[in-house]
């Protein structure tokens, strides 16, 4: 009696076992399917750098140290720059020239470009430095990469203090204004500027004696005058001195002048009440 029975339910089990997956097979067909919402995926970028890092290491006494960065349009758009913005005064970025000797700013899908950057040492102080390069630009989309240059520059021989400068004039007071920098040689000998210029019509550049620091170092100091009236508004120029150093032959300085005005308000305007705000 007990071996049927045993037989009978093996039967049964298998019997069972076989019927499981029509069942999960029924509810799962009858079961509503629920829609999957599907993201749009946004296009890569598509400036593509061959390298993001310029590394010169230890370079040489020179004036200005050279890197260049190359790159392609890796998308299905054009692709055009819009800016090159450095991360210092020190540095001069500059796009490739195209046919008619203008910076081509402008590359289609596969093609090729390059810019080049110039670290102006003698603004500089030694020792390591890293400096960046935001790239702006649109794929269509407004978009933004960042390159970097690496060097470390030698004890430096000529220095230019400050190197850079913001002189902001208030046309009101009707008072011109001045500001000095200073070439100071380090190496003992008699530095001579031999010409000062700038690429602005609002600053006059006049070169004035040498003289002798407490250690012993030759300054000239280059005096930047800006007269009493100015336009109104953000103008940046560039400082060009030269020298008598044929490693430091050529020296720029980049400058910003601000020209703004302050008008007093009246007796009578007081009296009105509220003023609209004057923008400078």
């Amino acid at each position: 009696m007990d071996a049927p029975s045993k037989d009978s339910n093996q039967r049964r089990f298998l019997l069972l076992s076989a019927a499981v997956p029509i069942i999960w097979s029924t509810i799962a067909a009858a079961w509503p399917a629920v829609p999957q919402s599907v993201q749009a995926v946004d296009p890569r970028p598509s400036l593509a750098f061959d390298q993001y890092l310029v590394n010169r290491r230890d370079v040489g006494l020179a004036p200005v140290i050279m890197g260049e960065y190359h790159f392609t349009n890796t998308g299905t758009e054009p692709l055009t720059i819009t800016d090159l913005d450095p991360s210092c005064g020190c540095l001069s970025p500059r796009l490739m020239l195209d046919d008619e000797k203008k910076e081509k700013k402008t590359y289609q899908p596969g093609e090729s470009g390059y810019f080049v950057v110039g670290v102006t040492t003698a603004n500089e102080v030694p020792g390591p430095h890293l400096y960046t390069v935001k790239v702006d630009y649109e794929d269509p989309k407004p978009r933004q990469a960042t390159v970097r240059f690496k060097l470390n520059l030698p004890e430096k021989k000529v220095t230019v203090d400050p190197p850079q400068l913001a002189i902001y004039q208030n046309n009101s007071q009707q008072q011109p204004n001045q500001a000095t920098v200073y070439v100071t040689d380090y190496r003992g000998n008699a530095i001579a500027v031999t010409d000062a210029t700038s690429n602005s019509d609002v600053i006059d550049v006049e070169v004035q004696a040498p003289v002798v620091d407490e250690h012993g170092n030759t300054r000239v100091p280059v005096v930047l005058h800006v007269p009493s009236v100015v336009p109104v508004g953000r103008a940046v120029s560039q400082v060009t001195i030269k020298t008598n150093d044929p490693e430091f032959s050529v020296i720029r300085i980049p400058v910003l002048v601000e020209g703004y005005e302050i008008t007093p308000v009246s007796a009578s305007e007081e009296a009105t009440g509220l003023q609209p705000p004057r923008r400078p």
